[in-house]
């Protein structure tokens, strides 16, 4: 037994393997005349022994595992860092990854994602900066962990097509006590095994912005790094920041009625950092997160006028969390003046973003072969989109492969442009293009009254625009706020919608079972919002 190593003996499977080791040693011993059915059964009975005392009470020693992991379904995403820890049986380390989503969903998500994915921790990915951090203890045995394995993300029950509107949830927990183990095979009484660090307050969504603004430079404040000037192509991230208590389609800010005199984010939705990133490491961070953890896409968010920077990367923010967005959200922000009386000035830079808008839907296409690319165009925004969408395919229309789906939220477009040149160059050329109008656009309206009348194509009622390859949705029967424009964002019936568009790619027929009905016109099928 001396030549057994020290270091052996101190492990589980060293002082089981000298266990067994001086069970043969003990028969061994016994005279050779002696050797018979009683020598093999104690010399069986010592194999016994050491094997039983190497895999231990409940099989397999406890094996610990740190995790990324994501459950994401429509309006739902969830990321966690997961601290796994098994016993009972030996988990392979290619299997720890899965079956910690798998367990995170269903005893800490309530079984909400459709899917699940998991990775080994990564701390871009799931860092303490963007993600709570999770701790689970289980006790498995080896059939337990191949049903798991094997066997659907949730009962089938719950993973059945919804009926009503998917509404947005939250990717945030409140959940802080410590963490417990399971009885041997089942979860605890509460079915939870809750975060011991804590209560989250708030959560990081990182946007990779692009802008063609004036850069204030690297000691200006994040609200104030970009402002209304023209400017150079430039890349980087900025960080906000979404509360707790976060309603869905808010822009929560402070307000001196609640005699709030700051941005604080753990009741806001605030820019707290802008860093800048040189164009390849731009594509390098998005072209990870768009793969990583189940994060097939991106989502592309282009402002209208009277916008600045800071608010238009909130915005993204905002959108990104509220529609549950896996992948990467990337802002282009164009040099509005964010003024009301600079109109006409944004009309212009609007116009003079047209080449930087081409160059970045160029880039966002090749970033992650592969990869759908999703944009969504708000107001004045759709100007910039469409213009620099149709010079993309008129320099390079191998390129179009990547775009999944376009949507052309307000936009703030001659009517009559749109079907004679831009409409016939962009549409049924591949992505699906989704247009929401409204006749309670009253920015719509003033816009219509300073270009001599003429349509907006985010007016609806008679003139409504419909053609062929173009989804076009009626949003008029939605509540909005006073101005009605942005009701792409901060309505839930709006959101709701565009989570079918976004992430499951569904056409507007199959949408009817949640909030949309089909209208029959002369000029064409439209489709518009129940009037509930």
């Amino acid at each position: 037994m001396q030549a057994v190593p020290h270091r052996l003996r101190s492990c589980a499977f060293g002082r089981a393997l000298v266990t067994l080791l001086a069970g043969l040693a003990r028969v061994a011993r016994v005279a050779p005349g002696r050797r018979g059915p009683a020598g093999r059964a104690r010399l069986a009975l010592a194999l016994a022994a050491g094997i039983a005392f190497a895999a231990g009470p409940a099989g397999a020693a406890a094996a610990t595992f740190d995790l990324c992991v994501r459950g994401t379904g429509v309006g739902v995403n969830r990321v966690a860092r997961l601290t796994l820890e098994v016993s009972g049986s030996a988990v392979a380390a290619a299997d720890a990854p899965r079956l910690g989503a798998l367990l995170a969903n269903q005893r800490l998500w309530s079984s909400e994602a459709e899917e699940v994915f998991g990775a080994p921790f990564d701390a871009e990915l799931c860092g303490e900066a963007v993600a709570p951090v999770l701790r689970l203890a289980v006790t498995l045995d080896a059939t337990q962990v191949r049903q798991l394995l094997d066997g659907p993300v949730r009962a089938a029950a719950a993973a059945a097509q919804p009926t009503q509107p998917a509404q947005p949830t939250r990717s945030m927990r409140g959940d802080a006590a410590a963490a417990g183990t399971p009885a041997r095979g089942g979860p605890p009484a509460d079915g939870l095994v809750r975060d011991a660090r804590g209560n989250v307050q708030y959560q990081i969504v990182r946007v990779h912005y692009a802008t063609n603004r004036k850069d204030g430079g690297v000691f200006a404040v994040p609200d104030e790094r970009f402002g209304g000037e023209r400017g150079s192509l430039s890349f980087g991230v900025a960080q906000v920041t979404i509360p707790k208590t976060h309603r869905v389609g808010a822009l929560e800010a402070p307000s001196l009625l609640r005699l709030e005199f700051r941005p604080d984010p753990t009741r806001h939705v605030v820019l707290t950092t802008v860093e800048a990133l040189t164009h390849d490491a731009w594509r390098a961070e998005i072209a990870k997160r768009a793969t990583a953890l189940g994060n097939a896409g991106i989502l592309v968010f282009i402002h209208g006028y009277n916008v600045a920077f800071a608010d238009a990367a909130r915005r993204a923010g905002q959108l990104s969390y509220d529609l549950g967005f896996a992948g990467p959200t990337v802002l282009f922000s164009w040099p509005s003046r964010g003024g009301l009386t600079d109109y006409t000035v944004d009309e212009q830079s609007a116009e003079w973003s047209i080449p930087d808008m081409r160059d970045v839907l160029a880039s966002l296409a090749t970033v992650a072969p592969g990869t759908p690319v999703y944009v969504i165009a708000h107001s004045m925004g759709n100007r910039v989109l469409t213009r620099g969408f149709k010079s993309l395919l008129d320099q390079d229309p191998r390129k179009l492969a990547a775009f999944r789906q376009i949507v052309l939220a307000a936009p703030d477009i001659d009517a009559d442009v749109f079907r004679r040149e831009i409409g016939p160059a962009i549409l049924g050329k591949g992505p699906r293009v989704t247009l929401y109008a409204s006749s309670n656009d009253k920015a719509l309206v003033a816009s219509r009254k300073v270009h001599g009348g003429y349509k907006r194509l985010g007016e609806s009622g008679d003139g409504i625009v419909v053609m062929s390859g173009l989804d076009t949705v009626d949003a008029s029967n939605v509540s909005t706020e006073f101005l009605g424009h942005s009701y792409f964002g901060d309505n839930t019936t709006v959101m709701s919608d565009l989570m079918y568009v976004i992430q499951k790619s569904l056409p507007p027929q199959e949408r009817t079972r949640f909030a949309l009905e089909p209208v029959r016109a002369a000029i064409g099928q439209y489709w518009r919002f129940k009037n509930n």
